[in-house]
């Protein structure tokens, strides 16, 4: 046996033969928050010893210090729903806050389902024999213990203790290594005496890191954004609400390519719900399969379904180790959609429920009867087929603040139904189709882009890209050349304006015949005069936020990764590339144009970045300034 644990960041282990474990618990929960606190709880109710630890001082975590109070989209049922209704219990005749409510109720659950807790207490080691984990060191009151389990659960957020276990994990977007900005809630009271909270995003922060996270947490409680703050200010939640962190690779790991390929798991735990909500502008960082999506086919509102895999719990190449948090087997695009509330407090439940199975049935993780899982899950709510629905519109209003209509999207399988919506600003769910299609579409597409009708010829031409196929590229210069400001409406939110589409087909393609257009747009001082970026072809479409010019930022922001991808394909254009880039962003002027926002904001980190993200790519072809 091995103890693992972790010394400046890195990661090391120790024999530990002869440890003398204080207890044995079936489950040890590593995190009592939004998973946690339902892992458990499952755990218990089925009859299982648990031992549960918290390094704060409450269960709940985001729903409870972290002042998240509802939920952003997911699918409903499960053992959350008892938590729900009894918190609805208690208000009914107590005063307190949903949140205060909440922890008093969670509290109340996990003790009456025979759970050891212990607060304020931080996971240190973690002992395996081989690849098995069998037990857990933590500090608590000062002094360390040792407890042995059959299976520890890992629902600390960030994976901290698969991590510590030396589990396979990603990090971040491979174009910067950054992730989604974080957020924070405070406390208003407004004008009627009433509670309510605010939650506004920030820079990005890297919490593995001691000074980044210091940095964000004075950072945040300092800045004002007076435009969203409507009422008498109370207090700063003490948790800060990091969206993105380290993810295990899993024994099976969902990857938006394989959603998009309709390639996905038929044994799921539950289904995740939601639009891949980015909380970020610089989608051009993104990378190709969600650019594809999101920009390509201006589809970035739109909601999945994916069926999560309960393999997707297990750390690839571990036993009895579980990870019931954000750091599930996703990648970062899916990470974006499943990391919601409702998904987290699914996890955990299906957590539990492996677990017990595993301890049941003597086996390991990966090898528990399916059969019986899914029984369990479809007894509580917590997995139901009615909630496998594709792809869909969904949302409280649409991009003109009118109340929208939940409906589902049907593909178009045949090319001679592409016309019509091509036709119209809605042509997302068009484009898409003809990629599916491929080859299929390209006949009719040809037609289409010689039309005379200016929305037909140029969703045409996205369409015809997004098959491949490069037939439409001139169409694409002018389009980026003009600056095409129209902006198109399939979103709620989110929606793409022409030009931007258009350069980012232009770095699709490696077109070197866009350069000088590209270069002027990252260059000009004069650029951001153009009438492109004035905001009145917005149509309502978008958040406004004062000090920050999006249609600007995105224009360079799509144009500089344009730019990379094309030296990526021709080295001998990234010594011109290169000297685009040092008259772009050597000095802050470029940051100046875009936004007044202080560095550390969600949008002056954003924009920034862009400067990081260029000279890193010329740096990858060995190139310095």
């Amino acid at each position: 046996m091995e103890r693992f644990f972790m010394e400046e960041g890195a990661v090391k282990c120790v024999p530990a033969d002869g440890v003398c474990f204080s207890r044995r618990f079936d489950v040890i929960v590593c995190g009592l928050g939004t998973a946690g606190s339902v892992a458990a709880a499952a755990a218990g109710q089925k009859g299982l010893s648990v031992l549960g630890i918290e390094q704060c001082a409450c269960p709940g975590g985001t729903t409870t210090i972290g002042g998240i109070r509802g939920y952003y989209f997911g699918t409903p049922g499960g053992l959350y729903t008892e938590f729900d209704r009894r918190v609805e219990e208690y208000q009914s005749s107590h005063t307190e806050t949903v949140l205060e409510s909440r922890k008093i109720v969670t509290e109340e659950i996990l003790q009456e389902s025979g759970a050891k807790l212990m607060y304020e207490t931080v996971l240190c080691g973690i002992y395996l024999s081989g690849t098995k984990v069998c037990g857990a060191r933590v500090l608590t009151g000062g002094i360390m213990e040792d407890f042995a389990c059959s299976v520890l659960i890992d629902a600390t957020g960030d994976g901290t203790a698969c991590f510590m276990a030396g589990c396979e994990m990603e990090f971040g977007r491979e174009a910067d290594g950054l992730t989604q900005p974080y957020s924070m809630v405070s406390v208003m009271v407004d004008e009627n005496n009433a509670v309510r909270t605010t939650n506004f995003d920030f820079g990005r922060v890297d919490q593995r890191d001691d000074k980044s996270l210091s940095e964000a947490l004075i950072f945040s409680r300092s800045y004002e954004m007076p435009e969203d703050r409507a009422g008498t200010f109370v207090a700063h939640m003490p948790l800060i609400g990091v969206r993105e962190g380290r993810r295990i690779i899993a024994e099976e790991t969902v990857r938006l390519e394989d959603v998009f390929a309709e390639t996905v798991t038929d044994m799921p735990m539950f289904y995740s719900y939601s639009d891949l909500d980015k909380h970020g502008w610089d989608t051009a960082f993104d990378g190709e399969t969600l650019g594809d999506w999101t920009v390509g086919a201006n589809l970035g509102a739109y909601n999945l379904t994916v069926p999560m895999p309960f393999r997707a719990l297990i750390p690839k190449g571990y036993d009895g180790l579980l990870c019931a948090c954000r750091a599930f087997g996703v990648d970062r695009n899916i990470s974006s959609l499943s990391r919601m509330i409702l998904d987290m407090k699914k996890a955990g439940e299906a957590a539990a429920c492996v677990a017990a199975l595993s301890i049941q049935h003597g086996c390991p993780l990966t090898e528990i009867p399916y059969g019986e899982l899914k029984q369990m899950l479809t007894k509580s709510g917590c997995l139901n087929e009615a909630y496998c629905r594709g792809v869909r519109v969904d949302g409280r209003f649409d991009c003109d603040g009118n109340e929208l209509v939940p409906r589902g999207v049907s593909w178009i399988t045949e090319p001679e139904q592409l016309a019509a919506p091509l036709s119209s600003l809605t042509p997302g769910e068009a484009i898409w189709s003809a990629r599916r299609m491929g080859e299929k579409a390209r006949p009719v597409l040809y037609q289409l882009i010689a039309s005379k009708d200016e929305n037909t010829k140029k969703h045409a031409a996205f369409a015809l890209s997004a098959t491949g196929d490069k037939g439409a590229i001139e169409l694409l210069r002018e389009m980026a050349a003009a600056r095409d400001p129209v902006m198109l409406r399939d979103c709620r939110k989110n929606n793409e304006q022409r030009g931007a589409m258009a350069i980012y087909y232009l770095g699709r393609f490696a077109d070197t015949a866009a350069i000088g257009t590209l270069a002027e747009i990252i260059t000009d001082e004069n650029e951001p005069l153009r009438d492109a970026y004035s905001g009145r072809f917005s149509n309502g479409a978008r958040y406004r936020i004062s000090g920050f010019r999006y249609e600007y930022f995105q224009f360079v922001s799509e144009a500089a990764m344009a730019l990379i991808r094309i030296g990526n394909a021709h080295e001998k254009e990234r010594e011109r590339i290169l000297e685009i880039f040092k008259t772009a962003f050597l000095d802050e002027t470029y940051e100046k144009r875009i936004t007044t926002r202080p560095k550390m904001s969600s949008e002056g980190s954003m924009v920034s970045n862009i400067k990081n993200v260029a000279f890193s790519a010329a740096g990858r072809w060995g190139l310095f300034i």
